[in-house]
């Protein structure tokens, strides 16, 4: 076919022959698989040799792996290591994820030991090794996506019924959050203005929350993952002048009357 892999060159195990020679470095340091060199193979000269079988381990117990631990824990947590009579340095291959349809990365996994027989240190074969069990046990941070609606145009004023106009702005948010993103949990918050006593607008927040909570369930949200709060007039998107209560001034809070939708999950 006249395509050419570059196929990398395991010498400590002698899978392949011309490899570079490998020895400690001064000093017990650990040795780097970087130095080892590679190779050219058509695809059709492949032969079992050049395939290079893993074992699956997770990538939370490869991490455990650490300086200052045995031998015995390393065989505990990786089991046995393909070059078993090393006493300083242990190699693995190992199967990293791919994706969820079973593709893996197999890739060469080193740990170096002092001797003592405790770790010094590990390396992955391969840079692209290294990138993705860095990606793999980084914790799956939720994608946010907020929705916010002003309370004006869900109630009535100084109400938590919703309005015939509230209903379908939150039958448009009910879309998103059931199709936009794998749910992980949803948050709706209310908020006031600061008209009335600090009691009264915590409790009206909290029913217009409870109120858009309800209507989301209505709409085939599970209800385990919907979670409603009131947070009155304590987060404030603008400030008013004035105290009296006048058109003018319900006006100016307007932005204020607000439910938040808050959507965790993955896209």
């Amino acid at each position: 076919m006249g395509i050419v892999m570059r196929i990398t060159a395991l010498c400590a195990l002698a899978l392949l022959t011309g490899c570079a020679s490998v020895s400690d470095r001064e000093g017990g340091q650990p040795l780097a698989l970087s130095e080892f060199d590679d190779v050219e193979v058509k695809v059709q000269d492949l032969g079992p040799g050049h395939v290079r079988q893993g074992a699956p381990s997770s990538p939370q117990t490869i991490s455990q792996v650490v300086p200052g631990s045995s031998k015995s824990d390393v065989r505990g947590l990786l089991g046995n290591p393909a070059n078993e009579t090393n006493q300083r340095w242990w190699l693995y291959n190992i199967n990293l994820p791919l994706d969820a349809e079973g593709d893996y990365l197999v890739c060469q996994y080193g740990v170096a030991f002092d001797p003592a027989g405790q770790v010094t240190s590990t390396e992955w074969r391969r840079p692209q090794c290294s990138s993705r069990y860095q990606e793999l046990i980084q914790p799956d941070v939720p994608d946010v996506e907020e929705i916010t609606l002003f309370s004006d145009v869900l109630f009535g004023y100084d109400s938590a019924t919703l309005s015939s106009e509230g209903l379908k702005e939150l039958d448009l948010a009910a879309h998103v959050v059931a199709n936009k993103m794998q749910l992980e949990r949803v948050v709706v918050i209310g908020h006031s203005d600061r008209i009335g006593s600090d009691s009264y607008n915590d409790a009206l927040s909290k029913r217009r929350a409870e109120a858009v909570r309800s209507h989301l369930i209505s709409k085939g949200i599970n209800s385990y993952l919907i979670s409603a709060e009131g947070r009155g007039s304590r987060e404030p998107l603008i400030e008013c002048q004035g105290n009296r209560i006048t058109a003018s001034l319900k006006q100016c809070l307007q932005p204020n009357r607000r439910v938040q939708i808050m959507i965790y999950g993955q896209r």
